[in-house]
């Protein structure tokens, strides 16, 4: 049986797993999904692009298998059991044997072989995802005839009109709140931005303490928050703002592909280890920056870093801060258990 009536098969039969709604295509990336209030519709979100492209015939299957798999060389495949993150959810094929197929499943960035009926029957129980309807219209839909039409990052992205405003505006870092309102800040930035609304400096400092004191009256803390609880309790709580939502298992090319769709992205950090001059030393622990744009020359991030009066614009070299991003809990100095390399996306 060939390959790529295997992958039809596995993606049409996978029914094992609860339907999930998707506010955001990022959430859902690499993965399939099984479309369970209609007739099993199956749709495979291509990792690239964050668009879903429909597996439901074998020859739907055959082409996204010739168009969007990645070959690689045997020994890659043989050799390596936990694959980079960049590879995550992507179909790979073996181009130095008999184009054997495998699928990197992003949960646990494992290889999964599409070749055998067994092997099919196997992963029909274990990988699937449902979706709702609901789930599935937030994702854009793919078309394989379009994907040589791709545009190539040829020069830098900046989204422009993005106002700026240190966390602790008038310099008063001996004000906890101040101190501790990067979260804050940057949501402010980001909804600022996608409002079209101007951003003074006595603006932000009053909506930056007003917003820490709102967040300790309602939720007990204001000072580190996640992405996940800033998402909840300031960009749609406080802001009355939905259009975030948080990514996880992110890698460089993910946030250059959201700043090439127009997207703001916000990204926790280590600031211990992101080597900024103008950071009180050895910087903070718990940090978040807003990217707005990438140098492809320089290969930089450009952001609007809250943790210092000089942080607009500033760049970051693109490893430097992805090696930075560390998801935190939300609480003060809360333990950090493992690294997780998320962001909160905003757009409008």
């Amino acid at each position: 049986m060939s390959v790529v009536i295997i992958l039809a098969a596995i993606i049409l039969f996978f029914n094992h797993w609860p339907a999930q709604a998707a506010h955001y295509a990022g959430e859902l990336i690499g993965y399939m999904l099984l479309q369970v209030e209609e007739c099993g519709e199956a749709w495979y979100v291509y990792p690239v692009n964050g668009q879903r492209y429909y597996l439901g015939r074998p020859a739907d299957a055959f082409k996204i298998m010739k168009s969007l798999s990645l070959g690689v060389k045997h020994d890659f495949l043989a050799k390596t059991e936990i694959f980079p993150a960049r590879l995550s959810g992507l179909i790979l094929l073996d181009v130095e044997k008999n184009g054997e197929a495998y699928y990197i499943y992003p949960l646990d960035l494992k290889k999964y072989y599409l070749g055998r009926p067994a092997d099919a029957w196997r992963l029909m129980g274990k990988l699937g995802i449902g979706i709702t309807n609901a789930g599935l219209v937030n994702i854009p839909i793919g078309e394989v005839g379009e994907l040589d039409q791709e545009p190539k990052l040829s020069g830098k992205i900046l989204i422009d009109k993005v106002p700026f405003t240190a966390q602790a505006p008038y310099g008063n870092w001996q004000d906890q709140r101040l101190e501790d309102g990067c979260e804050e800040a940057t949501a402010l930035m980001a909804i600022s931005c996608a409002r079209g609304e101007e951003l003074s400096r006595e603006k932000a400092n009053n909506i930056i303490l007003k917003l820490s004191d709102y967040l300790q009256d309602k939720y007990h803390e204001y000072r580190d928050i996640s992405p996940a609880d800033a998402i909840s309790w300031i960009y749609n709580d406080y802001f009355n703002y939905d259009k975030a939502a948080l990514v996880k298992n992110i890698t460089i090319d993910n946030i250059i592909s959201e700043l090439a769709r127009g997207n703001l992205v916000v990204t926790p950090m280590n600031g211990q280890i992101m080597h900024n001059p103008y950071y009180t030393q050895p910087g903070p622990v718990r940090h978040m920056v807003l990217i707005r744009g990438y140098d492809p020359g320089t290969k930089e991030f450009i952001t609007n870093d809250p943790g210092t009066k000089n942080g607009e614009l500033y760049r970051y070299d693109a490893k430097v801060l992805y090696n930075a991003i560390r998801d935190y809990p939300t609480g003060y100095h809360e333990l950090i258990k493992k690294i997780e390399k998320n962001m909160i996306v905003v757009w409008k």
